[in-house]
């Protein structure tokens, strides 16, 4: 399974007596669930990708293998997602010989251990309520974690409409080139 936004039965899983794997965008045990790209920018947890079996719960399987992806701070929604793509493909690719050889570790997630969010909780973040005390760095983190064209993302309402906010983040370095940054 790969980028597959359902949670499987445990009848269907009993098909498969080998177990079934999955390719998740997060480095597991934390962001478990939706919109790992946006959890790892907004709560500061780890990114990565993580080759895991499926169980009954969701993304709580025993690892087989993963790797972490560094969120870096010119990061938007969308361009962490693209790495964090990227490095499910790497990973699967540096894991497929063991696969198929049928030579794989299974190493338990810790109990107790982690984070997990469903779809509706970026809901809590999106909006920026206008008269709402916030640190300079959560701000921005959300509004960086929420650009994710074409995907709406965090906004603010005035007059009865809501008015969504994007970012364009750049380095020193990009501003003296060609200022051409993660504008996305």
């Amino acid at each position: 399974s790969a980028f597959f936004g359902h949670i499987l039965r445990s009848d269907i899983l009993e098909l498969f007596p080998a177990g079934m794997i999955n390719l998740h965008p997060a480095y597991l045990p934390y962001n478990r669930g939706a919109y790992t790209n946006v959890w790892s920018i907004v709560d500061g947890t780890p990114a990565g990708a993580t080759l895991h079996y499926i169980d009954t719960g969701v993304d709580t399987g025993d690892v087989i293998a993963r790797s972490r992806v560094h969120v870096n701070p010119t990061d938007t929604g969308g361009s962490l997602y693209d790495r964090l793509e990227n490095a499910c493909i790497e990973l699967f690719e540096e894991t497929w010989p063991q696969i198929a050889a049928g030579d794989v570790p299974r190493i338990a997630q810790p109990d107790g251990e982690g984070t997990s969010h469903r779809m509706k909780d970026v809901d809590a973040i999106d909006e920026i309520d206008l008269d709402a005390t916030y640190k300079a760095r959560d701000l921005i983190n959300i509004l960086r974690a929420r650009t994710f064209p074409p995907y709406a993302g965090a906004y603010i309402t005035e007059n009865d409409k809501r008015v969504y906010i994007r970012l364009q983040l750049l380095t020193e370095d990009e501003l003296a080139g060609d200022g051409e940054g993660t504008e996305l």
